[in-house]
């Protein structure tokens, strides 16, 4: 299982710091010419489809053998985009979007899968797959200034390493069992308790999209930001595991709430108020894996959906802003997520 979850996790890492550098330091150079707001449409068509596309391929999934051969195809497709940023035009620009968002989508489904399929009842393994993703979106936005004119030959050869890590999970030992598909079949309590968990995750994608403080334009603190969002799903998952789900979420929201009344003056109060928002990533996620347990691509799909929605009001302009605001969100957010744990348990004993 560690071995499954680390290989995933690098890749993820590895992905994400691909096809946001694709994106952000080569896509949006080329659309220079066709003015601002097509680069902003590039951007976002990436935001949105490739975490929209994760329902559908999630549910795809579903019913086959695990994920890295599928991970496999995601590379290709990654880095058919990136070499299409070489071809001129508008055209080849979006297309290279496309391809990339396609690939992301496809990525995080296969190792979401795996990782869920292993997890048993755990919240750990998926926060610390699903970890990982931030750094590479952080490094990914600065990749140009890192690596200059060498950029697409550092994606090319880090997909190269990762498309190997990924083929060493197809040995025998590895867990590549076939799955059977079945139609996800939930009574009332749990599909309130599905909708509940997703109404989180789009709360969180949202709090998350309006979250600037003015002391994030120091690269230093900003860099301490990204890994507090690290640190929190990874030790989410792990936290609740050991106290329970219910209390790591209090926790989590509980005490973020009012740090987040502070973090626009205080550094510290927002590293730690961003740290503990993240916990229940992991939280959400397992709930929806355990409420559809015969159906984990499409739990996975289900939560990345959720991130997209949360995340649509702000790329049409919908961005309050004040540590009020992401406070009350805080709170609102505890209060969907607790109940959607309590209607979660009382299905599984119905």
């Amino acid at each position: 299982m560690d071995r499954l979850v680390g290989t995933y996790a690098f890749c993820h890492l590895a992905v994400d710091f691909a096809c946001v550098s694709t994106v952000l330091c080569m896509v949006v150079p080329m659309l220079g010419d066709a003015g601002p707001l097509a680069a902003a449409l590039a951007i976002v068509i990436y935001d949105m489809f490739a975490f929209a596309l994760q329902l559908p391929i999630g549910a795809a999934l579903d019913g086959h053998a695990s994920g890295p051969r599928a991970a496999l195809f995601s590379y290709i497709l990654i880095a058919l985009g990136i070499i299409g940023t070489y071809l001129p035009g508008s055209f080849a620009a979006f297309v290279a979007v496309m391809l990339v968002a396609l690939g992301n989508a496809l990525f995080h489904c296969a190792g979401g899968v795996d990782v869920l399929a292993i997890s048993h009842g755990k919240a750990a393994p998926s926060g610390l797959f699903i970890s990982t993703g931030a750094l590479g979106v952080f490094f990914g936005a600065h990749a140009l200034s890192l690596f200059g004119g060498l950029l697409s030959g550092v994606l090319l050869a880090l997909l190269l390493v990762s498309a190997l890590q990924a083929a060493d999970l197809i040995h025998p030992e590895a867990h590549e069992e076939k799955r059977i598909l079945t139609r996800p079949k939930l009574s009332k309590a749990a599909a309130a308790a599905a909708a509940l968990l997703a109404l989180t995750v789009a709360l969180r994608s949202f709090t998350g999209m309006i979250m600037a403080f003015p002391w994030k334009g120091e690269f230093a603190l900003a860099l301490v930001a990204i890994c507090a969002v690290v640190a929190g799903k990874a030790a989410g998952g792990i936290i609740a595991d050991t106290i329970g789900l219910g209390r790591a979420s209090i926790i989590s929201l509980g005490i973020s709430a009012p740090l987040f009344l502070l973090a626009h003056d205080l550094p510290a109060a927002g590293i730690i108020a961003t740290l503990l928002f993240n916990f229940t990533m992991p939280i959400t996620l397992i709930s929806l894996a355990e409420l559809l347990s015969r159906n984990h691509g499409l739990a996975f799909g289900i939560a990345s959906f959720s991130l997209a929605i949360g995340a649509f009001p702000t790329f049409v302009g919908i961005r309050p802003a004040g540590g009020a605001v992401l406070a009350a969100l805080s709170l609102v957010s505890l209060a969907c997520l607790l109940a959607g744990l309590a209607l979660a348990r009382s299905s599984s004993h119905a």
